[in-house]
């Protein structure tokens, strides 16, 4: 599924407000931040009853888009689209992760909440291209 199809699902979360929203709880790193936005909850065993893979799609857009910010390298492929399979998806989510980590590593949760705001802006101009 696509970003775009994804951000035309009715109860899909919007990946731009996401991030946004993920700045507020910068403090609890790139993931927990990202999960609480997306699924309301840091923790698998209070979020897996209500996850669907459209949230775990977005959260894996939310990653590429935030990762492209810190490197470039994770979106020298695109973004994602309907063209890209499973496997292409993983692992271009599983590069994001990667290199969000280390950032995330040598930098403040400020900063972080700046990289978030930074990357819901860049989603934003993607979702106003559909």
């Amino acid at each position: 599924m696509s970003a775009t199809e994804l951000a035309e699902l009715p109860t899909a979360p919007t990946i731009s407000r996401s991030l946004r929203e993920a700045a507020a709880y910068a403090g609890q790193g790139p993931f927990g931040a990202l999960r609480r936005s997306l699924f309301g909850a840091t923790m698998f065993e209070d979020f897996a009853a209500v996850i669907t893979p459209e949230h775990a799609i977005a959260e894996g857009v939310a990653l590429i888009v935030l990762g492209g910010l810190v490197d470039p390298e994770v979106t020298d492929q695109g973004w994602p689209n309907a063209s890209w399979g499973a496997t292409q998806f993983s692992q271009r989510v599983g590069h994001a992760h990667q290199v969000v980590a280390g950032w995330a590593a040598t930098h403040t949760g400020q900063q972080l909440a700046h990289l978030l705001e930074a990357a819901a802006d860049r989603a934003h101009s993607l979702e106003q291209q559909r």
